[in-house]
C-alpha cells in the first residue's frame, strides 16, 4: 500500500510541474508565433497523436496486465510489440506526412515532420509501461521532467531571442526523445542479460498482440477521434488560426482535471471493494459531490481570471478563447463525472456496454460538431464538447442493465436527500440508502 501511494504521489507531482510549465511557457511561445503558426503546430501534433493511438492498439493495457502477471513473458511481449508498433506507426505516419505535405507550406511541413518524429518516440516508449507495472513511476517522472525542462527552456530562448519560428520544431522532438532515451538507457543497463526472442517467437508474440489488440483498437480509434473531433472541425470550418485559439482554450480548460482525478484515485479502491449495492450507489454519489465541489471552485476561478490571463500571457489575438475556455471547463467537469460513472459500470463488468457507449458518444460528438461549429464558431465547438460529455456522464449510462444507474443521479434533483448525503459525507459506513 505504501509503495502504491508513493507511486501515485510521484505521478501527481509530475502532472503538477508539467501543467504549470506547459501553460506558462506555451503561452509565451503562442504569443510570439501568433495564432496561425500555433494552430499549425497544434494540428500537426493532433494528427500524429491520433496515428500513435492506432499504432499502439491498446498495447499499453495488454502489456501492463502481462507484465504484472508474468514478468518474463511480459518482457518478450514488450520486445515484439516494440517492432510491431514501429512498423505500423511508420506506415501510417508516412501516409499522413504525404497527405499533409501536399496541402501545407514549406514552413508547415517542418512542424509536420517534427510532430511525426516526436510521436514516434512517444509510441515506442514501452519502458514507460514497464516502469508503471513495476511500481517505478519515479523513474518515469524524472525522465519526463528532464525532457520537459529542456524542451521548455529551448522554447523559451527561441521566443525570447526572436529566432526563426521553425526552430520550435527542435523542442517538439526533444520533449519525447529525451525521456525515451533516458528510460531506454536505464532499462538496458539493468536488463542486459535478457535474451532477445528468436524470430519465430517474435512472430508468435506479434500475432498475439494483434489478436488481443484488434478487439480494443476500434474502441481506441473511437476515443481518439471523439476527443479530437472539435479541433478538426474548427480547423476545417474556421481555419488554422482559429484552431490555434481553440487549442489555447482547450489547454487552459483541461489543465486542472488532474486535481479531481488524483483525489478520485484515492477513493476508487474502497469503491471497488464495496460489496453492498446500495452502499456502492451512495459512494458513487459522494464521489460526484467531490468532483462537483472541486470543479466548481476551479470553474469560478476561470470565469473570474481567464480574460486577464489570456490577454496578459497569450496576447490580444487570443481573446476569442475566453468564452470557449469557460464552456470547455464545464465540459471537463462532465468528463471527470463520466469517468466516475464508467468506474461504476466497470465494477459490474460492463465492458461491452462501455464499448458501445463509446461509439454512441463518437456519433453525438461528430453530429453536434458538424452542426454547431459552422454556425457558432469557437463557442459552437465548446458547446459540442459540453453536450457530448454531459450525455456521456448522464443519459448514456441509464441503459446499463446490471444496475439502476439512474438512481445515482436522482438524488441531485431531490433537495432533502441531497442534504442528507451532504451531511453524511464523513460517515462512509452509513447503511441508509439515499436513492
Amino acid at each position: 500500500m505504501k509503495d502504491k501511494l508513493k507511486n501515485s504521489m510521484w505521478m501527481i507531482a509530475e502532472k503538477l510541474i508539467a501543467v504549470f510549465g506547459l501553460i506558462f511557457v506555451t503561452s509565451y511561445v503562442a504569443k510570439y508565433v501568433g495564432p496561425t503558426t500555433f494552430g499549425i503546430i497544434s494540428i500537426s501534433m493532433l494528427v500524429f497523436q491520433f496515428i500513435q493511438s492506432i499504432a499502439l492498439m491498446g498495447s499499453d493495457v495488454i502489456l501492463l496486465k502481462r507484465l504484472s502477471q508474468n514478468h518474463h513473458s511480459g518482457m518478450r511481449l514488450m520486445m515484439a510489440t516494440f517492432l510491431l508498433v514501429l512498423v505500423i506507426y511508420g506506415i501510417l505516419a508516412a501516409s499522413g506526412m504525404l497527405i499533409m505535405g501536399e496541402e501545407w507550406s514549406a514552413e508547415a511541413r517542418v512542424f509536420v515532420c517534427a510532430a511525426a518524429i516526436a510521436c514516434l518516440f512517444s509510441s515506442l516508449d514501452l519502458v514507460n509501461i514497464y516502469n508503471e507495472a513495476m511500481l517505478n513511476a519515479r523513474l518515469n517522472v524524472i525522465a519526463n521532467l528532464a525532457g520537459l525542462a529542456i524542451s521548455l527552456t529551448v522554447r523559451f530562448f527561441i521566443s525570447y531571442y526572436g529566432l526563426d519560428p521553425q526552430l520550435l520544431s527542435i523542442p517538439i522532438v526533444l520533449a519525447t526523445f529525451i525521456p525515451f532515451a533516458i528510460k531506454l538507457t536505464i532499462f538496458l543497463k539493468y536488463h542486459r542479460q535478457v535474451p532477445i526472442p528468436a524470430l519465430r517467437q517474435m512472430k508468435k508474440y506479434s500475432r498475439y498482440m494483434v489478436a488481443s489488440g484488434i478487439s480494443l483498437v476500434f474502441s481506441v480509434i473511437a476515443v481518439a477521434i471523439y476527443t479530437r473531433v472539435n479541433q478538426i472541425s474548427v480547423s476545417y470550418f474556421l481555419g488554422v488560426k482559429e484552431a490555434g485559439i481553440f487549442s489555447v482554450a482547450l489547454t487552459l480548460a483541461t489543465a486542472w482535471v488532474f486535481l479531481p482525478n488524483a483525489l478520485l484515485a484515492s477513493f476508487f479502491p474502497a469503491f471497488f471493494a464495496e460489496r453492498d449495492d446500495r452502499q456502492s450507489i451512495i459512494k458513487a454519489q459522494k464521489l460526484h459531490l467531490l468532483v462537483i465541489g472541486v470543479s466548481s471552485l476551479v470553474i469560478l476561478a476561470i470565469w473570474l481570471l481567464s480574460g486577464w490571463f489570456i490577454r496578459d500571457f497569450y496576447g490580444a489575438e487570443y481573446l476569442d478563447a475566453v468564452a470557449p475556455t469557460l464552456l470547455l471547463s464545464v465540459g471537463a467537469m462532465c468528463a471527470v463525472l463520466s469517468s466516475v460513472m464508467d468506474r461504476f459500470i466497470i465494477k459490474y463488468n460492463g465492458y461491452r456496454y462501455l464499448v458501445k457507449k463509446t461509439f454512441v458518444v463518437l456519433l453525438i460528438c461528430v453530429a453536434s460538431s458538424l452542426l454547431l461549429v459552422p454556425y457558432f464558431g469557437l463557442n459552437g465547438a465548446a458547446m459540442s464538447v459540453v453536450l457530448t460529455e454531459f450525455l456521456s456522464f448522464s443519459l448514456l449510462n441509464y441503459f446499463f442493465p446490471a444496475q439502476p444507474v439512474m438512481r445515482i443521479h436522482q438524488i441531485f434533483i431531490n433537495p432533502r436527500k441531497l442534504w442528507l448525503l451532504f451531511n453524511n459525507i464523513k460517515t462512509s459506513d452509513s447503511k441508509e440508502s439515499l436513492s
